[in-house]
């Protein structure tokens, strides 16, 4: 979705990468120059989570040293309000991840003799302090999740001083003297999670997709799997919407598509579609974490940056905006866009790119998905407009806008479904959109109105 007279305004405005046409835009980025990097030469973040406290809306980002607490200002601007330094610190730290629970924030690491660290967030937007750092249950984890209902921490990739568990779950009913509840080991390993009320839905490298619950702390039970699917590389990561039927899945390879799952069975898990990023680069493209809100889903690629996609129709995702973070190195295979985390409705997301910190982005997603083959909508309108179009294969096609006289107002290049047009210096009157397809020989001409 580009408008090429709004692109030559905004670029001079922001950063390059960014058009307004993407329906995302750069609020707010942070950094720290002196923090030093990882082994690679480059890297320094990693995961990225968000959370509100009296309306306050904060982020967290993790580095090689620590974790990095901030808070987004009513000017909507980052601004760091606390630093808490992890108890492993090495070159090799890559690995960090948070959740939040009852006003305190957990974190862990997945490298070096770490700990899980418990913090007590109840002095924001002053500071955050410290309140448990011990690695007899956690050592070391590669991700964590918390099941907010049931008060359970899930430890994915568990190692601690009696050895290593795929999963590991916890009590956090006190939250800050968590106790241990059981291992799950019937898989070689859980890289990641996401549960919901006991449910859970373990992402576990090569051997797919498990479902489990425990009624009992002796008694967990697997009730879904998927092992074999379309693209099957490493499950990494993956996301429940809101109805509990939809899971989007991303495995961490190069050039494989993420998978939206059709879960409303979890006798009979299905694939209902597969996407990308469209970035036209599968060698470089990984997709790596997802959180979806209102069926809308937000996946942060290594090398191509935030990817938002509308799930209104799983069968059919369309892409309705993106922004890139990293242009750097493309040879670094896993550079650039790490984590994501979309606020609310959405209209905020914090991004974590691992060379260059903490991007904050507003965005403003089109309409729902539309079931006709095209529309213009709102029609007649103020001047602001969508044009949708549901392309099968490659979207890549010019808009014509002309008045009632037939004079040309104006030439749009687009590759997206939707297009996102700004005619408000336009004067009240019919006007005429004519779509030329530059993929196959169609096109046609649909007249609106401007009030």
């Amino acid at each position: 979705m580009r408008v090429c007279f709004i692109i030559i305004i905004l670029i001079t405005l922001v950063q390059s990468s960014f058009t307004q046409a993407n329906n995302v835009s750069l609020l707010s980025h942070w950094s720290n120059p002196s923090l030093p990097t990882l082994y690679d030469g480059e890297s320094v973040y990693n995961e990225v989570w968000g959370f509100i406290k009296d309306d306050i809306e904060y982020a967290v980002i993790g580095s090689r040293m620590g974790t990095h607490i901030l808070m987004i200002d009513l000017n909507n601007q980052l601004v760091e309000i606390d630093f808490i330094i992890g108890k492993h610190t090495g070159s090799d730290a890559i690995h960090r991840d948070y959740h939040d629970y009852q006003n305190y924030l957990y974190a862990v690491c997945d490298e070096g003799p770490s700990s899980l660290q418990i913090m007590d967030l109840s002095y924001l937007p002053d500071s955050v302090s410290l309140v448990y750092d011990n690695d007899s249950l956690i050592t070391r984890s590669h991700n964590i999740f918390i099941d907010t209902a049931y008060a359970k921490l899930y430890s994915c990739s568990n190692k601690n001083q009696s050895g290593n568990n795929a999963l590991k779950v916890l009590d956090i009913s006190n939250p800050t003297a968590p106790t241990f509840m059981y291992n799950y080991d019937l898989v070689s390993h859980v890289h990641d999670a996401y549960v919901l009320n006991d449910t859970a839905f373990l992402n576990c490298g090569n051997q797919g997709l498990k479902v489990i619950t425990s009624s009992s702390q002796s008694n967990v039970i697997q009730i879904g799997e998927l092992s074999t699917y379309p693209h099957k590389g490493y499950n990494h990561a993956g996301w429940l919407n809101k109805e509990g039927d939809i899971y989007v899945m991303c495995d961490e390879n190069h050039g494989l598509d993420v998978k939206v799952l059709d879960v409303s069975d979890l006798n009979d898990i299905k694939v209902e579609s597969l996407f990308n990023s469209q970035m036209g680069d599968d060698a470089n493209s990984i997709p790596h974490n997802v959180i979806i809100r209102n069926n809308i889903a937000y996946v942060s690629y290594y090398h191509d940056g935030l990817q938002v996609f509308d799930l209104g129709n799983p069968a059919l995702p369309q892409k309705i905006g993106h922004y890139d973070t990293y242009n750097g190195n493309p040879a670094v295979p896993y550079a650039g866009c790490w984590g994501v985390y979309p606020f609310r409705d959405g209209d905020k997301i914090l991004v974590s790119d691992r060379a260059n910190g903490l991007f904050l982005l507003g965005f403003q997603p089109p309409p729902l998905m539309v079931e006709h083959p095209f529309e213009i909508f709102p029609n007649p309108s103020n001047g602001l407009l969508y044009f949708f179009k549901e392309h099968y294969l490659i979207a890549d096609y010019n808009l014509y806008i002309y008045n009632a006289l037939g004079q040309k107002m104006l030439e749009v290049n687009s590759n997206t479904d939707y297009t996102y047009l700004d005619l408000t210096n336009f004067r009240t009157g019919l006007y005429f959109i004519n779509y030329i397809s530059n993929v196959d020989d169609s096109f046609f001409t649909e007249k609106f109105f401007i009030e």
